[in-house]
C-alpha cells in the first residue's frame, strides 16, 4: 500500500507532496543506517538531531499548515524543482549545526566531541563525506551571522535547492526576512523546538 501511495504522489502530487516524500526517503535510509550500526552514544545522539529533530523541523515550517507559516509553504507549492533530498540533507546539517553549539556552549553532551561525530558519519552513513562537507558550509556562513538570521540562512538554502531562477530566489528571501511577524514567529518556534529536544534527549 505504501508503494502505491508513493508512486500515486510521485506522478500526482503536488510539488510540496512531491518534496516532502523525497525527503522522508531519505529519513527513512538514515534511519535504517543508524539501526544496522550497532548500539552506541553517537548513534542515539544522530537518531535525535540528524533524523527526528530535521523531519520535524521542516515539516513544522513547510508542510503542516499554521497561522504563522503561510509564506513558507508558498516555497514548496510554489518550488521550481522537485529536490526532497537536498532539502533532507540541507535540514539534516542544519540540526547537526545546533547540535555542535549545545556541544561547544553548554557542555550537555560533554561525553561525545564534535570530531567523534564527524568521523562516525563518515563510517556509517551513505553520503557521509557530502554531510560534513555541507556541514562545513553552514559553519562558515553561520559563524559570521546573528542569531536571529541563523533560521533564514536555512530558509535561504532550501529556496536555493527548489529554484533555479536567481532573482526569484532572491526576491523570495527579501519578502521573507522583511516579514517581522514571519520574523518572529520562526524565532520563537525554533528555540522552543531546540528546546523540547533537548528535553527529549536528556530523557
Amino acid at each position: 500500500m505504501d508503494i502505491v501511495r508513493k508512486l500515486a504522489i510521485r506522478l500526482l502530487g503536488s510539488r510540496s507532496q512531491r518534496i516532502h516524500s523525497e525527503f522522508g526517503d531519505v529519513i527513512v535510509r538514515v534511519t535504517m543506517e543508524l539501526e544496522k550500526s550497532g548500539e552506541s552514544k553517537i548513534k542515539n545522539l544522530l537518531i535525535t538531531w540528524f533524523v527526528s529533530l530535521p523531519w520535524a523541523w521542516f515539516e513544522a515550517l513547510f508542510i503542516k499548515v499554521d497561522t504563522w507559516n503561510k509564506p513558507l509553504l508558498a516555497v514548496l507549492d510554489n518550488a521550481q524543482v522537485i529536490n526532497g533530498k537536498e532539502c533532507a540533507l540541507i535540514s539534516q546539517v542544519f540540526c547537526l549545526w545546533h547540535l555542535e553549539q549545545l556541544i561547544r556552549n553548554e557542555g550537555i553532551y560533554s561525553n561525545c566531541s564534535t570530531k567523534e561525530i564527524e568521523q562516525w558519519i563518515r563510517n556509517q552513513i551513505t553520503k557521509g563525506g557530502l554531510v560534513i562537507e555541507k556541514l562545513e558550509g553552514f559553519r562558515k556562513i553561520l559563524s559570521n551571522t546573528p542569531p536571529d538570521d541563523w533560521y533564514f540562512e536555512y530558509i535561504n538554502e532550501i529556496i536555493k535547492a527548489l529554484y533555479t531562477d536567481h532573482e526569484k530566489r532572491s526576491s523570495i528571501i527579501d519578502s521573507l526576512r522583511l516579514d517581522i511577524d514571519l520574523r518572529a514567529a520562526l524565532m520563537a518556534y525554533s528555540v522552543a523546538m531546540i528546546t523540547t529536544t533537548k528535553r527529549i534527549q536528556a530523557h
